[in-house]
């Protein structure tokens, strides 16, 4: 991974620490957002989510917080000696987080996160009693099993005790400001994320707190992500003393900090992700009175808009099927992609093997395959299946396009760009060509920027100019074959699901 060496670098420096549903990772960037010898410098440790057959997905309530330690203790020794003084530390993490404290801070229940699917029926039952249209022009947010609304009906139904004893339901970048500054503040990013927010007032929804039987002193005092906070507890200031005096800057979402350290910062650009899932998000220069049904609107900050829609579907639709179909190796699968006519199968799929989120978000939709016949192939199964994943963000693009500039750019990022074929498939649906990012650590290098910024040390304003690579133009004739295919995807949506 590219990056300057220490020598190079210049102070202030930025403690940038990325908490994902995987790993937790700490690096170090100077005053220019150069990345410092990512190779030498950096804390990395695995975090295990735990899961079971009824749509758990949690950890342990300390099992996040070890880890940063844990990843700040390794980079600060690695450090030490060479760098007395760490001047920010800013953080991300995984968002739609939610724990239970009690009045001492001490964790009543395991940290949720997005994943947890056990509050389905919850999310239905909100879904079927509720006008979607008001609560999504309210909150910004879809009713969905990974909101809170619908996971704070599920914890008071099946455990109401424990319901009634939590003091403090909180996110994890809450708890993490709780256990190294003291402070109970949420980044306005973060709580953006829950469902719970007001977009328009930016203050916590007071008719989902009274409807959820909630208290106001139960959630965490909103705050922007700056300025940055000299607050760290004297045990933390013993332990690291090269932080004894660091700004600490509130943790914001994995998603919005990506976003910034791809350049994607205005509507010139939209940001194109896939990985385990797909994304597709913009900072637009205004929010629109109305955002597009299937879409939400978080935050980057204060000033700062996010607008798009996250699908279950990504990179583990392309797993499932490598993992499940008699195909050959992925190299010679990537040959045969590339001269395959577009969706010459004749098949369609809804490709929601982990349910659904933009633009329907439906918990309970699987996934679907139609139009088997004695002839198909695996690798036809195979294509269908990068299709149908390329024909849903088509689905969120056709919403999200009209809030871009004109001229605006998609830059992608992520493992799918290691197949040509899947990105030219993608570029193919969209109808607008689409460009490599290729910036390895964006998502680190989003908060480092903020928090330069917000020092005072770096303008946003100014693009942040990635390294780019090649770019995939879309093929015109392509691209009205999947107009077709898109109709028939949605045809088959609506007999499946309304």
């Amino acid at each position: 991974m590219l990056g300057i060496s220490l020598a190079q670098a210049e102070p202030p420096f930025i403690l940038a620490i990325d908490v994902g549903t995987s790993s937790v990772r700490a690096l170090l960037y100077d005053a220019s957002c150069r990345i410092v010898d990512p190779e030498t410098y950096f804390g990395r440790t695995q975090v295990a989510l735990q899961t079971d057959a009824t749509g758990m997905a949690v950890f342990e309530p300390l099992a996040v917080p070890n880890a940063v330690i844990e990843v700040v203790d390794a980079l600060l020794a690695k450090l030490r000696g060479s760098v007395n003084d760490i001047h920010a530390v800013a953080i991300d993490t995984f968002v739609s987080s939610m724990i239970g404290l009690d009045k001492n801070f001490e964790p009543l229940t395991p940290l949720y996160t997005y994943a947890d699917t056990r509050c389905a029926k919850d999310a239905q039952y909100l879904r079927d009693n509720y006008n979607l249209e008001d609560i999504h022009d309210r909150n910004g947010c879809m009713i969905h099993s990974s909101y809170l609304p619908a996971r704070l009906r599920w914890e008071k139904r099946t455990n109401p005790d424990r319901f009634n004893s939590v003091a403090h339901w909180w996110s994890l970048g809450s708890f993490l400001s709780q256990q190294f500054l003291g402070c109970s503040e949420v980044s306005l990013s973060t709580a953006s994320w829950t469902g719970l927010l007001d977009r328009k007032k930016l203050q916590w929804d007071s008719v989902w707190i009274q409807e959820l039987g909630l208290k106001q002193e139960q959630l965490p005092a909103i705050s922007d992500f700056g300025p940055g906070r000299p607050i760290l507890k004297p045990e933390w200031k013993t332990r690291w003393p090269s932080l004894a005096n660091a700004l600490w800057f509130l943790a914001i979402g994995d998603g919005a900090a990506a976003n910034i350290g791809s350049g994607c910062t205005n509507d010139r650009h939209i940001a194109l992700t896939i990985g385990t899932t797909a994304a597709m998000r913009i900072v637009p220069s205004k929010i629109p009175e109305k955002i597009p049904l299937g879409l939400w609107n978080y935050r980057v900050d204060a000033n700062r808009p996010l607008i798009g829609g996250a699908s279950t579907e990504g990179g583990n639709v392309h797993e499932w099927l490598l993992k499940n179909l008699k195909l050959p190796d992925p190299s010679e699968c990537e040959t045969l992609l590339l001269k395959m006519k577009p969706a010459a199968h004749g098949l369609s799929m809804l490709p929601f093997f982990a349910g659904e989120r933009a633009p329907g978000w439906r918990d309970d939709a699987s996934a679907t395959l139609h139009g088997i016949r004695l002839n198909t192939k695996p690798i036809d199964i195979f294509q269908a299946g990068l299709e149908a994943v390329a024909l849903r963000l088509g689905q969120i693009y056709r919403r999200l396009s009209p809030l871009a500039h004109p001229d605006h750019l998609i830059l992608a990022s992520g493992g799918f760009l290691y197949s040509p074929a899947w990105a030219q498939i993608i570029a193919n649906v969209l109808g607008k060509p689409i460009t490599a990012c290729l910036e390895p650590e964006a998502t680190s290098r989003g908060i480092a920027w903020l928090a330069l910024e917000s020092m005072g040390k770096l303008d946003l304003s100014k693009s942040l100019s990635p390294e780019l690579g090649c770019t995939y133009e879309p093929n015109a004739n392509a691209h009205q074959v999947y107009q077709e295919a898109l109709l028939a995807q949605e045809d088959l949506y609506k007999k499946l699901l309304g």
